[in-house]
């Protein structure tokens, strides 16, 4: 029974990571969405960008990263997002 116990608890929390989304959006000032904002995970270099509605999703996520947030026009940013951030997080860039 103690094995069974253990295996559902390793089960569980396989899924409970797997499931870990973030939606990041991305606005300019008059909350408009930006499209091809591009986040950049500073340790590893991973790379994403915003869709046409201005969003992304970061998935798996398992450990506390950074990431730039660059749009040409606009001014850079940085975000940290963990396992424990909220499920959606906007972002709101100004203009240079």
């Amino acid at each position: 029974m103690k094995n069974i116990t253990a295996i559902l608890f390793v089960l569980c929390s396989l899924v409970a990571m797997a499931g870990n989304t973030l939606k990041v959006q991305v606005l300019d000032e008059n909350n408009e969405p930006l499209t091809g904002v591009k986040l950049v995970a500073v340790e590893d270099h991973d790379v994403l960008f915003t869709d046409f509605e201005g969003t992304s999703e970061l998935t798996d996520i398992r450990n506390t990263k950074v990431f730039k947030v660059e749009y040409v026009g606009y001014e850079s940013g940085y975000i940290k997002v963990s396992p424990n951030s909220k499920k959606e997080i906007t972002i709101v860039l100004r203009k240079k």
